[in-house]
């Protein structure tokens, strides 16, 4: 288990499988090329973090705060951020399949997502039959609706 004072610690490349971070600070910690598979943060602050060409397949998160983190080329495949900010983060070429987010919970300020990624989300989202539904139908249109409606039936 991870805790405590973890500020822009170095985990570049670690085999992080499973690990546990609770109500760590881990403010501008490095987890770029990390196994993150399985992996959950509880009420950590990992605000400008960096993830890139991380693999966080399975990642739970739960009342944490990624303001700022970089995913870019991230595997999140399966992740959960469970009432977590997300404000300012990078997604980027970042893998989201079958990625869970709570809607009322999270901040999405400032998020930075390809095309491809921020279509597959707004789809997501109008499928969540939010209040937001038809400002994020609008966004994707109705050819990309038509192409996600079949990618997500697979």
């Amino acid at each position: 288990m991870f805790t405590g004072d973890l500020r822009k610690r170095n985990f570049t490349g670690q085999d992080l499988t499973g690990a546990k971070f609770r109500a760590a600070d881990l403010y501008q910690a490095c987890f770029e090329g990390a196994r993150l598979e399985g992996a959950a943060f509880a009420g950590c602050f990992v605000a400008e973090a960096r993830f890139e060409n991380a693999s966080c397949k399975g990642l739970q998160a739960a009342g944490s705060n990624f303001y700022r983190c970089n995913f870019q080329s991230a595997d999140l495949t399966g992740a959960l951020f469970w009432d977590c900010v997300l404000a300012g983060a990078d997604f980027r070429r970042a893998t989201l399949q079958r990625i869970t987010l709570t809607l009322d919970c999270n901040t999405f300020e400032e998020i930075r997502l390809c095309r491809a990624e921020s279509a597959k989300l707004a789809y997501l989202f109008g499928r969540a039959r939010s209040v937001h539904r038809d400002g994020w139908m609008e966004l994707i249109g109705k050819r990309d609706a038509a192409w996600l409606e079949r990618l997500f039936k697979r």
